[in-house]
């Protein structure tokens, strides 16, 4: 079975023969010869693709991450997170090797081969036949079992459609095994007038798409996924249970879930949280600090720290284990690189996966108690969307203001997904515990809130 790993990998500029060996001798018979580069550029956690089985296959899937990430194939869009050599980042890399991994595991498990891309004839029935197609009914039989969301399933089948793409582009394939064409999506205005803003004469009033049928069909989107879904915010008991563990009495992993439950930062956020923004109370004491944070698609947004949480965050900050850190940090990076917070023994940012399995691990230390524990780092970031709107529904802030407020904090580009929040805090009553600790955490921003809402209402 395909396997996923992470290793030291040098993507450097310019490779060269430097004259030395791989093991380190020149007397057998057929040595292999060690590459270095004019200019290096090591990626100490590159996501590589291992298979015993099948070798060769894997070796293409890596050489095409390799060119993902080097930009030198499908680079990100404008506004997109890139790495320093202009291709995706590792975080993405990881996304895209998981799925190629799925891939080549169901393809030797079902003794196929990829490259095969030609149907025995034409038609659509033969075509479903092709190793590609197959591991598209593959997938939504998975998601009709319950096993995988359409989801999960789409950006496995993308993906792969991405790598024959590259495929075909390098002739390790002939042709592409599936074909894209164009459609038309019409549009109206909820009045029944045409939206003008994407009439088009020349495709009948709509906008043209491209597409292809390899594709996980709407169809199999799964009905207990609903909107609510990972909106539930945690329970009085589970918070209690959570920040209680053995696993998160760290001072770090308990700031780490903190910005994310009182200020709704996602795990890389929290990753790469700087340190400038950390002040000391006694030298600015405020109720509530206001921060910059660069989110999804290096879009920046002012979150609110509460003074209780800048206090903490402030004596970590000066902590003797951490001042160490900083230390090998400047020596890394020298001092013109602003440090993260969260830094780790190397010297280096932490991961964002050590951020988000901090619920894995601790569910499996709550595994032998009663508690069942069955929620992932993300639900903390919701915990604090629902608490909050709850929070200023209770105080009788402006539905306006509330959509606007949170909108802005949560960094949402789509504003369906805030509303999803908003509906259902109205729609949900709080047990009077779990009240009570939303009352506690968000009083500090209270000021801050009704000066904002104020000043909002006054524009309009």
């Amino acid at each position: 079975m395909a396997k996923v790993i992470k290793a030291l990998l040098n993507l450097g500029k310019l490779p060269y023969f430097d004259g030395t060996f791989i093991d380190g001798t020149e007397e057998e018979d057929t040595p292999l010869r060690s590459i270095a580069y004019h200019h290096d550029h090591v990626v100490e956690d590159f996501y590589l693709i291992q298979s015993k089985t099948n070798f060769i296959d894997a070796l293409e899937m890596n050489l095409y991450l390799q060119e993902r990430y080097k930009g030198k194939f499908l680079p990100p869009k404008r506004g997109g997170h890139r790495n320093e050599l202009g291709g995706v980042t590792a975080k993405t890399i990881k996304s895209i090797s998981n799925s190629l991994r799925v891939f080549l595991s169901w393809i030797e498990e079902e003794g196929l081969d990829w490259h095969e891309v030609t149907a025995v004839t034409l038609s659509d029935k033969a075509k479903e036949w092709l190793p590609v197609y197959r591991f598209k009914s593959y997938l939504i039989q998975r998601v009709k079992d319950g096993h995988i969301v359409r989801d999960t399933a789409s950006l496995y089948i993308s993906h792969v459609r991405q790598f024959y793409e590259w495929a075909r582009r390098k002739l390790r394939v002939d042709k592409l095994p599936f074909k894209y064409k164009n459609v038309v999506i019409r549009k109206r205005r909820k009045d029944g007038e045409l939206d003008f803003l994407v009439t088009s004469s020349k495709y009948d009033r709509g906008v043209q798409v491209t597409t292809s049928d390899l594709i996980i069909p709407k169809k199999y989107k799964q009905k207990s996924y609903e909107a609510a879904e990972g909106l539930i915010p945690f329970s009085l008991l589970e918070i209690k249970a959570f920040f209680g563990s053995n696993y998160m009495q760290s001072p770090s992993r308990k700031l780490w879930a903190e910005l994310s439950l009182y200020t709704g930062l996602r795990a890389f956020e929290v990753a790469e949280f700087p340190e400038n923004p950390v002040l000391d109370i006694e030298v600015d004491n405020r109720p509530v600090y206001s921060v910059i944070v660069n989110g999804k698609y290096d879009k920046s947004r002012i979150i609110m720290i509460p003074r209780k949480l800048m206090v903490s965050l402030n004596n970590y900050k000066n902590s003797h284990n951490r001042l160490h850190r900083a230390k090998k940090w400047d020596k890394n990076f020298g001092t013109d690189k602003p440090r993260n917070l969260f830094i780790n023994r190397s010297g280096k940012p932490i991961s964002e996966s050590s951020v988000s399995n901090l619920t894995s691990k601790v569910k499996s230390e709550l595994s032998d108690t009663e508690i069942n524990f069955e929620r992932s780092f993300h639900e903390l970031r919701s915990t604090f969307a629902t608490s909050l709107t709850s929070f200023m529904l209770e105080k009788s802030f402006p539905l306006g203001f509330i959509q606007y407020k949170l909108m802005t904090l949560m960094g949402h580009s789509n504003f369906s997904t805030t509303v999803k929040y908003i509906n259902y805090s109205r729609s949900v009553t709080f047990e009077e515990q779990m009240k009570d600790w939303v009352d506690k955490v968000f009083l500090d921003l209270t000021d801050k809130l009704l000066t904002e809402s104020e000043h909002l209402n006054s524009e309009v």
